[in-house]
C-alpha cells in the first residue's frame, strides 16, 4: 500500500472505534451539558434583573414624568395616582411608592428614595413644568426649544478594542486548547499501551509500517478531537447569543480560526509525543509516569497563558509564545488578545511546524523500536537503536 493509503486506513479505524466508544459519547455529552448548564446558570444568576422605579403622584404631569425617568435610567416606571398628598405621604412611609410628585413643582422624598431616582424625578418634574413657566413668562414652545436646542455634545474616548473582552476570550481559548490536547493525547497514549500489552500491535504491524501507524493514529484521533472541539464551540456560541442576559463578549470567526489552527499544530506535536511515550512502556501504570514531563510542559504553558487574563503581555509570555512546545497554548492567547505582532506569529508557526516534523521523524523511529519490546519500560536510546537495527 502507498503511504497515504495505509495512513488513511489507520485514521479511519481510529476514528470509527473512538467515535463508537462509550467513553467518547459520554465525554461529549457531559461537555455539552456543562457548557449549556454554565450558560443557563450565568443567565439565571449573573444577569441583571429589570430595574423598576415606583412613582406616586397627585395632579402631576404623568406622561412626561414617566417618559423622562425611563429615558434617563433605562428602567421601567410604575406610576400610581393618589387623591391627596396626605395619602401619598402615608403610602411612601410604608415603602411604596419610592418617590412622590405633587402638582408640577413638588417632589416628595421618602425612606425608599435612591439618589438616582431623586435626581431623575426632580429633572423630570422640572422639564414637565417648563412649558407652563415659559408661557407665564410670555415665551412660546418654539422659543423654549431654540433656547435649549444647543445641547452638549458627548464624545466617548473609551478604547473600542475591548481589552477585557479579548482577554476573556483568549483565556477561554487557552482552557479549551489545554483540555482538548491533553485529553486526546491521553487517548493516544492509552490506546498505544493497550495495543502493545495485548499484542494486537504485532498483527497490525504485519500490514502497516510503524511510522504509518503513528501518523494514522494522530490523524484519526486528531480529526475526532477537532470535531468535538468545534461542536462545543458552535453550541456554546449559539447558546450564549440566545441568552442575552449572559453578557459574554463576542467571539468572532477570527478567534475560532485561531483556536482551531493552534489545536491542529499543538495536537500534532503532543499526540506524537504521547504515542512515542506509550510505545516505551507496557502497562497503564507506567504510562502515566512516563507521560508526566509532557503533561507538566502543557500545564506550565497553561499557567503562563493565564497571566494574560488581566490584559498583561509580560516578557515570559512573549518568549514562550515563540518557543515550541509552549507556543500552541501561549501564542493563541496573545493573538486573541491582539498583542502578537505579525512577525512573532510567523516565527512561532514556523518553529512549531519544524519541531512537529522533527518529532514525527525522530519519534517515528523510536515508536517503531519500542512497540515490539515488552516486559518493562524501554529507554529512548534502546528504542532508537532497535529501530535502526530492525
Amino acid at each position: 500500500m502507498t503511504w497515504w493509503r495505509s495512513v488513511h486506513l489507520v485514521a479511519i479505524r481510529e476514528l470509527r472505534e473512538r467515535a463508537a466508544s462509550r467513553a467518547f459519547q459520554v465525554s461529549t455529552a457531559f461537555t455539552l451539558v456543562v457548557v449549556i448548564g454554565g450558560l443557563a446558570a450565568a443567565a439565571t444568576l449573573g444577569g441583571d434583573d429589570e430595574q423598576v422605579f415606583t412613582v406616586g403622584g397627585v395632579a402631576a404631569p404623568r406622561p412626561g414624568i414617566v417618559a423622562a425617568i425611563e429615558l434617563g435610567s433605562e428602567a421601567r416606571v410604575e406610576y400610581t395616582d393618589f387623591a391627596t398628598a396626605a395619602e401619598l405621604r402615608e403610602a411612601m412611609l410604608d415603602g411604596d411608592p419610592a418617590i412622590g410628585v405633587v402638582g408640577s413643582d413638588t417632589v416628595l422624598s421618602g425612606p425608599e428614595t435612591s439618589p438616582e431616582l431623586l435626581a431623575l424625578t426632580t429633572a423630570a418634574v422640572a422639564a414637565a413644568g417648563l412649558d407652563e413657566r415659559a408661557m407665564a413668562l410670555g415665551l412660546s414652545s418654539t422659543d423654549v426649544q431654540e433656547l435649549l436646542g444647543g445641547g452638549v455634545r458627548v464624545e466617548d474616548v473609551t478604547d473600542a478594542s475591548d481589552d477585557e473582552g479579548r482577554s476573556f476570550i483568549a483565556f477561554v481559548g487557552a482552557i479549551l486548547l489545554f483540555v482538548s490536547i491533553l485529553t486526546y493525547g491521553q487517548w493516544i497514549l492509552i490506546g498505544v499501551v493497550e495495543e502493545k500489552s495485548s499484542r494486537v500491535v504485532e498483527v497490525v504491524l504485519g500490514a502497516v509500517p510503524a511510522p504509518h501507524l503513528l501518523a494514522g493514529k494522530v490523524l484519526g484521533i486528531g480529526a475526532l478531537g477537532l470535531a468535538q472541539l468545534l461542536l462545543v464551540l458552535v453550541i456554546g456560541l449559539a447558546g450564549a447569543r440566545s441568552l442575552d442576559r449572559v453578557g459574554l463578549p463576542e467571539l468572532d470567526a477570527a478567534a475560532v480560526a485561531i483556536i482551531t489552527f493552534w489545536f491542529i499544530l499543538g495536537f500534532a506535536f503532543y499526540a506524537t509525543g504521547f504515542a512515542v511515550t506509550g510505545s516505551l512502556v507496557s502497562r497503564q501504570e507506567e504510562a502515566q509516569n512516563a507521560s508526566f514531563p509532557l503533561t507538566m510542559v502543557m500545564t506550565a504553558s497553561y499557567f503562563v497563558a493565564a497571566t494574560a487574563l488581566d490584559g498583561s503581555d509580560n516578557a515570559v509570555l512573549r518568549i514562550l509564545s515563540l518557543v515550541p512546545p509552549f507556543s500552541p497554548i501561549t501564542m493563541p492567547v496573545r493573538q486573541a488578545g491582539g498583542d502578537a505582532a505579525l512577525w512573532e506569529i510567523a516565527i512561532s508557526v514556523i518553529l512549531m511546524v519544524v519541531a512537529t516534523l522533527a518529532l514525527l521523524r525522530i519519534g517515528g523511529r523510536i515508536y517503531s523500536g519500542g512497540l515490539l519490546k515488552t516486559g518493562g519500560k524501554v529507554s529512548l536510546r534502546e528504542a532508537f537503536r532497535s529501530a535502526e537495527t530492525g
